[in-house]
Order: C-alpha cells, then structure tokens, then sequence
C-alpha cells in the first residue's frame, strides 16, 4: 500500500520544481532561443542540489559563492558567455519576485473573499 504522504510530498516536490523553472526558462529564452524546459527543470535540480551541499560544507561565504556558483551552473548548462549568465540570474530574480508578489496578492484575494 502507498502512503498518502509519500505522494503529497512527490507532488509538491515536482509542482515545486516546474514553479521554479518557469522563470529561469524565461530568462533563458532570452539570449537563447532553443531551450528545451526539461533541460532547465535538470538545471534547477541539479543546481538546488549543489548549493545546498555548498552551503553545508562553507557555511561563512555561502550566499557570494551560490551566487558564483549559479552564474557557472547557468554559464556552462545553457551555452552562455558570463555576461549572459548574470543576466539571466538578474531575469530569473526579477522574474521570481513578480510572480511570487503576483501570487501573493491572489491568495490575499481568494482568503479575504467571504464565500457566506
């Protein structure tokens, strides 16, 4: 038998995931045209993996070198120059704090809304 919790947890996790890849597909598709979004949904994971071991292992530095580290990880992934990938990093910033604002404002809507 499966547990319940198990699949919550797998769904999250892949909603999660495809949430955030979404703005860095964005971003991408900007300086390159043809990008495949299970490509990025790879990046994503696989540089969330990265960071996070990064920043058990050099707990003073860590936001300096996740962000050098995210600039390589994007740089070497998608084909880009170091110019492009700060850029991208920047979009996918901007990105992110548009639509989390955005979903921010629609639950304030949908919790402030009186169903009675």
């Amino acid at each position: 038998m499966v547990n319940t919790n198990f699949l919550v947890s797998v769904a999250i996790f892949l909603i999660s995931i495809t949430l955030s890849a979404m703005p860095l597909q964005k971003a991408v598709k900007f300086f390159k045209k043809r990008n495949s979004f299970l490509k990025t949904l790879v990046v994503i994971f696989i540089s969330g993996i990265i960071i996070s071991g990064l920043a058990i292992l050099l707990d003073s530095f860590i936001v300096l070198i996740s962000f050098i580290a995210l600039i390589f990880i994007y740089k070497a992934s998608f084909k880009l120059n170091y110019k492009q990938a700060f850029l991208v990093w920047i979009l996918n910033l901007i990105f992110v704090i548009i639509s989390s604002l955005i979903l921010f404002l629609i639950i304030e809507l949908i919790t402030k809304v009186n169903l009675l």
